[in-house]
């Protein structure tokens, strides 16, 4: 890593820390105390969905190949809390037909919008990120805006718990028309 590049990464750094002091320094006056900081610690609705997530899981189903045609996949993911317990870190490893798939998906809660955040980077190169509102009636959708080598798209994640002995049911389904037209990708079921 040359010079430059180190500069700018501790001057990220220092800018990322600044924007978090602003506020607790906004309202002072020469010679105050700045207020304390809020106390910083993982959201509680994170621990919770940990409890039933922990774990590895074994899951089949049908993915699409290169081939935009779908096969049979069989994968495992693998959840565990991460980065200080700030965030659920799930990685997933599959083969679609012999095509191997890997993705690591990072997930959170955002007690300001009372909405779950996600991060998701996988092979070849396509990274996603997007919202939900949350598990309910046992189903949970997630919009996420993807990037790959075939451009931006949408795409939706769908899971529903609500037979806990036959699995989660998962799906997802994306967009290159700005949601005028979906494709399934996968669908698969997986159990703890």
């Amino acid at each position: 890593m040359n010079t430059f590049s180190r500069v700018a990464i501790v001057m990220a750094g220092i800018t990322g820390l600044t924007s978090l002091l602003t506020p607790a320094l906004a309202d002072t006056k020469p010679g105050d105390k700045p207020a304390a900081m809020p106390e910083m610690k993982p959201p509680a609705e994170l621990a919770e969905m940990a409890k039933s997530s922990v774990g590895t899981w074994k899951c089949k189903g049908l993915g699409m190949d290169h081939t935009m045609k779908m096969a049979d996949m069989v994968g495992t993911m693998k959840f565990k809390m991460s980065l200080d317990n700030w965030w659920l870190q799930s990685s997933f490893e599959s083969s679609t037909g012999k095509e191997p798939f890997r993705l690591e998906s990072f997930t959170t809660f955002d007690p300001a919008s009372k909405k779950w955040k996600r991060v998701m980077v996988e092979s070849g190169g396509g990274w996603s990120s997007g919202e939900s509102a949350g598990l309910k009636d046992g189903k949970l959708d997630w919009e996420l805006t993807s990037h790959s080598a075939m451009g931006e798209s949408m795409f939706r994640d769908h899971a529903e718990t609500t037979d806990p002995k036959a699995g989660t049911k998962m799906w997802g389904e994306f967009s290159m028309d700005k949601g005028k037209t979906w494709t399934k990708v996968y669908e698969m079921t997986c159990k703890k």
